[in-house]
């Protein structure tokens, strides 16, 4: 009776959190002009473009507070002029953007858009830990290089110079995966609608198959032991810079053979060795940071409600809902607050162990536990951190370089200090030995995390939870 109380308390606190978080989306824009010009509007004029030797003019144009003949507040003139060139940057298109006004007169305005572009084809070679974390490598797996994937990926950013994507990945070692990728970000004529379609085939000789102690347990053998094989496609709509919604539909088929099966019969729903299943999402962002790779002000609110299954096929079916919010607070003299808090909630009484969720999966952690996972139907957590920017910069790389995009660096190192909170509902059943679940998790620590070239983070951080277990982490991107 007490376990039916909990869950059904469990499913009200997830779905108010959820609706709580749907509440809180970002407000409005941080105000930062400066009262230097008199009351009044002033028009725009011409806008000159310089530096974009493959962007397209309209995509740079798509991304300003203000077309030629607007008539502008000159009170919220500079504020359109900032609001512009982060935009700008959030494009992931160029190092450097610059939006300087040129007035033509006390009434008139025209605008100059200085940029540098970045460099937009990387085949790079692929060397990367399969394990969720490097401390699950290092610690967990004892640093093991059979972990490693390794092989040759292409990257085009700005394939047709309308900001698409081109992704192609052939990968060897721990998982073998061949994937494809195309993203277009505008499709028609008004520049509102995008489009991402993917395909991708993997396979694993090892595979984790429990989770015990909030540990992972792997088989493996000389046999492949699991294949998938994913192809998807996501529609996007954007009304406003700001806000966005996205539908995604996509199909999976895995396979795992005897041994998987063997060691959880659970690793699927109902005992199979095969799952086929359609998935539905839809997603709404609303997001106004300064920087995404990096944010220090504004808001990002995030919605997501997802379907496994659609009733296609038997042997899944699983509807969840997700919601988080995200505030940066830039506090002047080199100071910085962030805030991020989250809820998830899985209706599912059948969670098959390939696609559990939890702490310990991206994008899903709490500081202090990066050695453990722990699997829940449903949590809610909150990370929280102060920082101060002690140097940054632009460091010129070398001035006789013949390509443009390497000649200088950018840099930013911040000090900081965080809190992290989080909260597990019941474990999904095929787990073992999980002390986590039903417990609050808490940790705080001090950190150094660094900003550079090509939207590069890495942080370094010390922690203790609230075990009193500490630990030094590497991580490789902005942990909010």
């Amino acid at each position: 009776m007490i376990g039916i109380t909990l869950k059904k308390s469990l499913k009200g606190i997830a779905i108010l959190t959820f609706l709580c978080v749907l509440s809180l989306r970002g407000f409005g824009q941080n105000t930062l002009f400066t009262d230097s010009l008199s009351a009044g509007y002033i028009k725009i004029g011409k806008t000159y473009i310089t530096g974009n030797k493959k962007t397209k003019a309209e995509i740079i144009l798509r991304e300003l507070d203000f077309i030629e003949g607007d008539k502008v507040d000159i009170q919220e003139f500079n504020q359109s002029i900032v609001l512009s060139q982060q935009k700008l940057i959030n494009t992931r298109l160029f190092i450097t953007v610059e939006v300087v006004p040129l007035f033509t007169s006390d009434t008139e305005v025209d605008i100059l858009i200085r940029l540098q572009e970045r460099w937009y084809i990387f085949p790079l070679p692929i060397f990367k830990l399969a394990d969720r974390n490097f401390t699950e490598w290092w610690v967990n797996q004892k640093r093991d290089f059979s972990r490693v994937n390794y092989g040759i990926q292409l990257y085009h950013f700005n394939l047709t110079g309308r900001n698409d994507k081109l992704i192609f990945r052939t990968q060897f070692g721990f998982t073998k995966q061949y994937e494809l990728q195309y993203q277009r970000p505008y499709i028609n004529k008004a520049q509102t609608l995008g489009l991402t379609l993917r395909t991708s085939f993997a396979n694993n000789k090892t595979v984790a198959t429990n989770t015990d102690g909030h540990r992972l347990e792997f088989e493996q053998s000389d046999d492949i032991n699991r294949r998938i094989f994913s192809s998807s496609g996501t529609l996007t709509y954007r009304p406003s810079f700001y806000s966005r919604h996205s539908i995604d539909a996509g199909f999976s088929r895995a396979s795992v053979s005897e041994l998987i099966t063997d060691a959880n019969s659970e690793y699927f729903q109902n005992g199979e060795a095969l799952q086929k299943y359609f998935r539905l999402s839809y997603v709404y962002s609303w997001d106004n940071r300064d920087y995404f790779a990096y944010p220090l002000s504004g808001n990002l609110f995030r919605g997501e409600v997802s379907n496994y299954g659609l009733g296609i096929f038997n042997d899944l079916n699983m509807f969840s809902l997700r919601g988080s919010t995200s505030n940066f607070f830039d506090l002047g003299g080199k100071l910085y607050l962030a805030n991020s808090l989250e809820g998830y909630y899985n209706f599912s009484d059948e969670i098959p162990y390939m696609l559990r969720s939890g702490f310990g999966y991206r994008p899903d952690f709490i500081r202090g536990y990066e050695r453990y996972v722990v699997e829940s139907n449903a949590f809610v957590s909150n990370r929280s951190e102060f920082k101060y920017k002690f140097i940054s910069g632009i460091q010129v790389l070398s001035r006789r370089s013949l390509i443009d995009q390497f000649r200088t660096m950018p840099y930013a190192f911040y000090f900081k200090a965080f809190v992290d909170m989080g909260y597990t509902g019941d474990p999904i059943r095929s787990t073992t030995n999980n002390f986590y679940n039903r417990e609050l998790m808490l940790s705080a620590g001090l950190g150094l995390d660094i900003v550079t070239y090509y939207d590069f983070v890495v942080r370094f951080e010390f922690s203790v939870n609230r075990q009193k277990q500490t630990g030094f982490f590497v991580n490789f991107r902005s942990a909010l």
